[in-house]
C-alpha cells in the first residue's frame, strides 16, 4: 500500500508541473502577443507634398505672406519627428517648435543635414516645418515648384 500512495504521489506532482509549466508558457505567449500588438500601433506617417503651402514664418513663428519658401499648413506633431534631406538638395530646412497651446518655443538654424529628433525642445508638443530653396532663379516659389521642394525632405512623424 505505501509503494502505491508514493506512485499516486508523483503522479500528482508531474500533474501540477505541467499545470504549471503550460500556464507559464502562457503567460509568456500573451506578453508577446502584447508586445507586437503595441508595437504595430505605432506608425510612421509621412509628411507629403500636399502638407505644404507657399508662405514664410517670422522670428516669432507666425505665418506670414511671402513667396520665398514653402511651410507646412498645418503643425505636425514631435512624436518621433525625424527630418531626412536629399543628398543633392538645392534646398534648406527650419523647423519651428511650438507649445501646448501652439504657443512658439524655438526654431532651428537653416538645416542641410538630417534631423533625428534628438534636439527638440523638452516642452514642445507640435511642430512646422520651412523649406527654403537655395538654387531658385528668380528667388520666388511658385505652385510648380512645391513639389519638387518638398520632394527633397522627407519628414516623418509617429501617428
Amino acid at each position: 500500500m505505501p509503494n502505491y500512495e508514493l506512485r499516486k504521489h508523483k503522479t500528482a506532482d508531474a500533474v501540477k508541473w505541467v499545470v504549471v509549466s503550460l500556464l507559464v508558457i502562457g503567460l509568456i505567449g500573451a506578453v508577446i502577443t502584447l508586445f507586437v500588438m503595441l508595437d504595430r500601433q505605432t506608425t510612421v506617417t509621412e509628411i507629403g507634398a500636399e502638407a505644404y503651402t507657399i508662405a514664410t514664418l517670422d522670428e516669432n513663428g507666425e505665418q506670414t505672406d511671402g513667396d520665398t519658401s514653402i511651410v507646412t499648413r498645418n503643425t505636425v506633431t514631435t512624436d518621433g519627428l525625424k527630418v531626412a534631406i536629399a543628398d543633392d538638395a538645392d534646398v534648406t530646412y527650419t523647423i519651428y517648435f511650438y507649445g501646448s497651446e501652439d504657443e512658439f518655443i524655438s526654431k532651428t538654424d537653416a538645416l542641410t543635414e538630417d534631423f533625428d529628433g534628438s534636439a527638440i525642445p523638452e516642452n514642445a508638443e507640435s511642430a512646422k516645418i520651412v523649406i527654403t530653396p537655395t538654387a531658385d532663379e528668380d528667388g520666388k516659389v511658385d505652385l510648380t515648384e512645391v513639389l519638387g521642394y518638398a520632394g527633397q525632405v522627407t519628414v516623418t512623424v509617429n501617428r
